[in-house]
């Protein structure tokens, strides 16, 4: 059975009202088995309240699942937390994304906060990590799903976001999410022919 590693911080755990779920999970193997690309399985390797040091520090947790994909999304408590600055950020995703072949990476941007409920986050802040997600990225010659840009073109991207925290996936998030992860891995699938 082909398997996908979801490697990361919470946003990746498919945290429900303060629990981990399996929320993302289901819908990235619904939309894959929708899709004709059934037979995933997932290997959940995400993390709650980790920076992209803390990733860094267990990355061979991730090359050792040897995944046929790897979804890797760190930077929303390097952003919110301010553990680590945006260069810092920077050279620990690409050290992370050099760990793998690049055909079988996607790297998630962070993504928007709704910023009445939760009030420490900083959404230009959030930005700025994203677009330097993206710079990686495009360095390394990995997708990228540039998760904040896909939430706020929406009129109302609070919807996406949790009333619960304001920074975890609403459940329209999650199925939003799951739906652009699988995507990309049907667009990788058909691009190996």
């Amino acid at each position: 059975m082909k398997k996908i590693v979801l490697f990361g911080d919470s946003l990746l755990t498919g945290v429900m009202n303060g629990e981990t779920s399996d929320i993302l999970a289901t819908y990235i193997i619904d939309e894959l088995t929708e899709m004709d690309f059934p037979g995933y399985r997932l290997v959940k390797l995400g993390k709650r309240g980790e920076s992209s040091s803390d990733g860094l520090a267990r990355i061979n947790e991730a090359v050792e699942a040897e995944g046929d994909f790897v979804v890797i999304s760190f930077g929303t408590n390097d952003s919110l937390k301010q553990k680590n600055p945006v260069d810092v950020f920077g050279d620990n995703i690409e050290e992370m994304l050099e760990s793998f072949d690049a055909s079988k990476v996607i790297l998630l941007t962070t993504g928007y906060i709704n910023t009445e409920i939760m009030t420490a986050g900083n959404n230009e802040r959030q930005q700025l990590y994203a677009e330097k997600a993206k710079q990686i990225a495009e360095k390394v010659g990995v997708n990228v799903i540039d998760l904040y840009h896909h939430m706020t073109v929406y009129p109302k991207p609070n919807e996406f976001v949790q009333k619960f925290d304001g920074i975890h996936p609403s459940e329209e998030g999650y199925h939003f999410l799951g739906a652009l992860i699988a995507r990309d891995i049907k667009e990788k699938l058909l691009a190996e022919g």
